[in-house]
């Protein structure tokens, strides 16, 4: 009986591994807004505690001679299969000099078994 179960638990934890959101990345992309250029790689995941997760993580620079007020990123994760928004997130960089560049990281909600694409746009 315990062996059976043990068997049971592990069918069970590999049948979640494969379901669809187990470290599956996308290329890299970049976006831009004037002088404000954006980097950012997307990458699907699993947790315990999270579920299935989006993980954005990039840079964003000010590639202008002027210093650039309010910079804020905007994220949408999107199911490319019905082209709705699941979740969003926005981050705010605030005043970048030129030549400057920062870093950021946003997590996305997803669900298991579904395909998503992720949309960068600037605003305030």
């Amino acid at each position: 009986m315990v062996r059976e179960t043990v068997v049971i638990v592990i069918l069970f934890v590999g049948i979640l591994l494969a379901a669809g959101c187990t470290e599956s990345a996308s290329g890299g992309k970049d976006n831009s807004a004037g002088n404000i250029r954006t980097h950012y790689d997307y990458k699907e995941n699993w947790g315990f505690t999270a579920g299935c997760y989006g993980k954005v993580t990039g840079y964003v620079y000010n590639a202008g001679n002027v210093s650039a007020d309010d910079v804020q990123l905007h994220f949408n994760l999107i199911n490319t299969r019905t082209g709705t928004i699941r979740d969003s997130q926005s981050v705010f960089i605030g005043t970048m000099s030129a030549g400057q560049s920062r870093t950021y990281e946003v997590i996305l909600d997803g669900e298991c078994m579904e395909d998503y694409r992720v949309e960068s746009l600037f605003g305030k």
